[in-house]
């Protein structure tokens, strides 16, 4: 695997944790008023690295098949498609995200567009 593929998911990874959990943990600091709740920024830290997790993974999966086939890039929409819309309706990322990758994998390979 080639290590700008490896950086990218990196990056996309603690940007995406970034802006999840950041806003959460300022919010949380500059809130003096009522009772301290101790380590509630890390439930809020935990809750956040899935979908970080699963952002990076999107990334570093699907852009290797990209540049060696640009023409390929309608396989990797309508599995971002499938992926936004199950989870805004159902909000479960599991699902959403193995039947985007099912759908991304049965169009990637059997429509030649």
């Amino acid at each position: 695997m080639n290590l700008e593929i490896i950086l990218v998911g990196i990056l996309v990874g603690i940007a995406n944790f970034a802006s999840r959990f950041g806003p959460f943990f300022v919010i949380q600091k500059f809130q003096q008023e009522g009772q301290k709740r101790g380590a509630l920024w890390l439930k809020i830290a935990l809750g956040s690295i899935g979908i970080a997790a699963i952002s990076a993974m999107l990334v570093v999966a699907t852009l290797p098949p990209l540049l060696q086939s640009p023409n390929k890039s309608f396989a990797m929409l309508m599995g971002f498609l499938v992926l936004t819309a199950l989870y805004f309706k159902f909000k479960q990322i599991v699902p959403a995200t193995l039947t985007a990758a099912l759908t991304y994998g049965l169009i990637y390979t059997y429509f030649p567009i």
